[in-house]
């Protein structure tokens, strides 16, 4: 992943904040030259969380995938796999500066985590990496805290269908490209105007706020 000096994330943390907030990614795999790709939710394991605090290397990162897709069946045991979580982005117009000459640009926040894939076939641990994935979701949105019981007897039917998948994080990079290259005028301009289409945890609002913020104070390393 490119990513320049000023684009890098001030903290550990933000790259566990990222996937956090951002679970929907791509699982990509490759055999014979040939890249695959599958868009899945994906989180950090439960037990990891707290250490991907200090960082996402050597954390586990568990997904799932539906059996009918045959990328599965081109995934050996402990190939690598890259994992990609694509987070908050959107367009950042000329007309925020007020002022010209001007460029437009595009706004990102993005992980990519590499390493070992496990598949995990086995039912019950399949649904354990399920409701794991429910815990977080749920625990997010508004309809938060559905109760799963009275369906048990539909995820029986069902958890065969699916193939559950856990990857070893040895390798992880990132990149906040956040209007930091820009003049501070402009990225104070930059900021506001997202800022207004929302500062809620996850939007892009809240990452240029707290990028502004954190180039203020000295760099963690």
């Amino acid at each position: 992943m490119w990513t320049p000096e000023h684009f890098r994330a001030a903290t550990p943390e933000w790259d566990a904040e990222l996937v956090g907030q951002c679970p929907f990614g791509l699982l990509v795999t490759s055999n014979d030259s040939t890249p695959e790709a599958t868009h899945v939710p994906m989180l950090i394991h439960p037990d990891d969380r707290e250490r991907a605090a200090t960082g996402l290397t050597g954390c586990r990162i568990l997904g799932h995938l539906a059996r009918l897709n045959s990328h599965w069946t081109r995934i050996e045991e402990s190939q690598p796999a890259l994992l990609v979580f694509p987070g908050v982005h959107g367009y950042v117009s000329p007309t925020v500066y007020g002022e010209h000459p001007a460029a437009p640009t595009w706004n990102y926040a993005a992980v990519h985590v590499t390493g070992p894939i496990t598949l995990v076939h086995d039912p019950k641990e399949t649904m354990t990496v399920i409701d794991r994935t429910i815990d977080v979701l749920e625990g997010s949105g508004p309809a938060a805290h559905w109760d799963r019981e009275p369906s048990r007897d539909y995820f029986d039917q069902i958890i065969r269908g699916v193939v559950a998948f856990e990857v070893r994080a040895d390798k992880v990079e990132s990149s906040y490209k956040l209007s930091q290259d820009q003049p501070p005028d402009r990225r104070a301009a930059a900021v506001e105007a997202s800022a207004r289409q929302g500062r809620d945890p996850g939007s892009l609002g809240h990452w240029m706020s707290v990028a502004a913020h954190a180039q203020k104070e000295p760099r963690s390393e």
